[in-house]
């Protein structure tokens, strides 16, 4: 039991932290750079739920990895939702992402992925409202089955 707070306790706090760099208040969140930047993160946190998923068959909300990997993921995202009106930012978040997917993402399906990304419910990051990470994993399960009918 106390192991499960801890792990509460770390996803709470990073929870809160991925939540100060969601909003899309300056020029630099709008930039090439940091649209590529989160669209990498976002593409390597994927594959690494994936390879988790593929692993054990399932997301664990108890390991750590799984958890941090599904937060930057919905930050991610967030970031995405942020910025969609903005084309030079989908087309940086769109290309980082095929630089981070480790041969899964690709050019070709990259668009698919993120057409996922936006149709699924539950990556918002809200942090007045831990339980709802619930669905952001249940959410990045629909997502993990999407790359799996990439390969």
């Amino acid at each position: 039991m106390k192991r499960l707070s801890i792990i509460l306790m770390c996803f709470a706090t990073l929870a809160f932290a991925a939540c100060g760099g969601t909003s899309k208040t300056g020029a630099s969140t709008n930039s090439d750079a940091a649209a590529k930047a989160s669209g990498k993160s976002t593409a390597t946190a994927m594959i690494g739920l994936y390879n988790s998923y593929r692993a054990n068959g399932t997301i664990s909300l108890s390991n750590a990895l799984d958890l941090s990997n599904a937060l930057v993921v919905a930050t991610g995202y967030t970031n995405y939702r942020n910025n969609q009106s903005n084309a030079a930012y989908k087309q940086s978040f769109a290309a980082g992402m095929v630089a981070g997917g480790a041969g899964l993402i690709t050019s070709a399906n990259v668009g698919n992925i993120i057409n996922t990304m936006n149709n699924v419910t539950g990556l918002n990051v809200n942090a007045s409202n831990i339980a709802n990470s619930v669905n952001t994993v249940t959410s990045i399960l629909t997502l993990l089955q999407a790359l799996g009918a990439a390969q």
